[in-house]
């Protein structure tokens, strides 16, 4: 299976954006982590870029992201509310 470039993602053609992650640790903008569905073999792919406080994605549209496939999972949460 070849992985998409980061010029794929960047253009998303052929792609869909499930899902995103912001860490706003970073400084000068956010850590993110991206999940893209590419529609022609039905597979996942993640990006972990860089995106700065102007909204730049300099690390996706210079093809220096990380990119893996993922999958899919379900995850059942517990969350707790008071009693009325």
């Amino acid at each position: 299976m070849t992985p998409p470039t980061c010029e794929d993602l960047f253009n998303e053609e052929g792609f869909e954006s499930v899902h995103r992650e912001d860490d706003t640790s970073w400084r000068h903008g956010s850590y993110v982590f991206e999940v893209y569905h590419r529609l022609a073999d039905d597979t996942y792919w993640s990006a972990s870029y860089r995106q700065s406080t102007d909204g730049e994605t300099n690390e996706l549209r210079e093809g220096f992201a990380d990119i893996g496939q993922v999958e899919p999972y379900t995850k059942t949460v517990t969350a707790y509310r008071p009693i009325p």
